[in-house]
């Protein structure tokens, strides 16, 4: 016969699951409030577009069936500082000055940005001819634009969201700013961007100076050279200052902040009424684990051309059709565009130990990395490793310090043709045979 335990044992006992059941409780109903904050603050502060559901594809059946969001950045310039004005300069009216479909996929955690250049030559529906596809916003506010990219790409748009100037901004300083790397000192003397060289905290002003960025520089050898200064090079820039945002926003004390991060948002936001609806507790339960990584970015490929005294960008057939049907299906765009060959790296000495950039150069080769060049940092003061990416490359950055055992990720603008910079800290040490 099995003894009895004493009562005054079974008494703690029950106290210790008493308590458990308690915090529990707390724990549940603490974050239930918590989302429901967050659910109210988009509720109150949002603008909601009542004429454009009709225009929107019908809500996803399965709750993990993706979604699909049409993001525009208007370039309103109401409720920017007015300082900013002479950086920002004073424009009439609203254009679609970022165009992006979004894919949220939450039955495999992972996000897919694709960016439409705002120069695309499209036919707009009910007008003849083709013109620009952010001359649609222009003639017809975001009931044309919705059905000019529905028809362009003949993908269902589920949600509607469309920020100004300001909001981006807000939420940047809301969220203590971002880090980029910035690997020489750059600038923008027309969009008021001016950085050092090495990782950068920017706030919302640097910012929205770096995503409006078209004529880019970076201080080379002395003198001032332009890097990507193109309309394809600010898409780009602006899918660099995305990753470095959410990056930022999934930090532990961001989202204890997340009631106030989404009032000061949802200010300068505006939405379709079914945004409202959404269940963003469900939306963070599956994206908990979320990480830079999961983001699939892409830019619809596209060349320059002049059409009857007119500058477009005209999609290249094959690579463009590609990667639409690749979102259009949750496919891979990454493996579109051709990132699946071995990453260019270009290694440099940031720790001031002489040799190390072309001993861990020779290791890297050894191993199957492409080496573009080997160099010295910008300094020499490096504490940690960093592996500069942009946000197409951040999947190779984490595998190749998987590879080194080492080292952090940073964004930031590279040359094209280059994938990755590798700044070596003191953390790097000597490489193993």
């Amino acid at each position: 016969m099995t003894a009895r335990p004493p009562a005054s044992d079974v008494r703690r006992r029950w106290r210790w699951i008493l308590a458990l059941l308690a915090l529990a409780n707390v724990v549940v109903f603490g974050a239930l409030g918590y989302l429901g904050a967050l659910r109210s603050a988009v509720v109150d502060e949002v603008t909601v577009l009542p004429g454009i559901q009709d225009d929107l594809a019908p809500k996803p059946a399965g709750e993990g069936d993706p979604i699909v969001f049409l993001v525009l950045g208007s370039d309103s310039r109401e409720g920017l500082p007015e300082e900013w004005l002479d950086d920002f300069g004073v424009a009439g009216g609203e254009r679609a000055d970022v165009i992006m479909l979004v894919q949220v996929i939450p039955g495999d955690g992972r996000i897919q940005v694709l960016s439409i250049p705002r120069d695309l030559r499209v036919s707009i529906p009910g007008r003849d001819g083709k013109d620009k596809i952010n001359a649609a916003f222009a003639f017809g506010g975001s009931e044309l634009m919705i059905q000019t990219v529905q028809a362009e790409f003949e993908i269902g748009i589920h949600h509607y969201v469309e920020l100004d100037f300001a909001g981006f901004a807000a939420m940047v300083d809301e969220v203590g700013g971002i880090e980029i790397s910035f690997p020489n000192p750059a600038r923008d003397l027309k969009s008021g961007l001016s950085v050092d060289a090495g990782l950068q905290v920017l706030d919302g002003r640097q910012a929205l100076a770096l995503a409006r960025s078209r004529s880019y520089q970076e201080l080379r050898n002395g003198s001032w050279v332009f890097v990507d200064a193109t309309d394809f090079g600010r898409t780009r820039r602006q899918q660099q200052v995305i990753v470095a945002l959410i990056e930022a926003v999934r930090s532990p004390s961001t989202l204890v902040e997340g009631p106030g991060l989404v009032t000061s948002l949802a200010r300068h936001m505006t939405v379709d009424p079914g945004f409202r609806e959404i269940d963003f507790g469900g939306l963070l339960v599956d994206f908990r684990s979320f990480r830079p990584s999961q983001i699939d970015s892409a830019t619809l490929p596209g060349a320059v051309d002049t059409i009857g005294g007119v500058s477009y960008v005209v999609p290249i057939a094959d690579q463009a059709d590609a990667v639409v049907e690749a979102f259009r299906t949750a496919g891979s765009m990454r493996l579109v565009v051709g990132s699946d060959g071995p990453p260019s790296i270009e290694v440099l000495n940031g720790n001031g130990v002489a040799g190390t950039a072309g001993r861990w150069s020779d290791w890297l080769a050894a191993r199957g990395v492409e080496v573009a060049e080997v160099g010295d940092a910008d300094r020499d003061d490096y504490e940690t490793t960093l592996v500069v990416a942009t946000p197409a490359t951040v999947a190779r950055a984490e595998e190749l310090i998987d590879l080194l055992g080492f080292g952090e990720v940073s964004l930031a603008t590279l040359d094209e043709g280059l994938d990755l910079i590798l700044i070596l800290g003191r953390d790097a040490g000597e490489p193993e045979a």
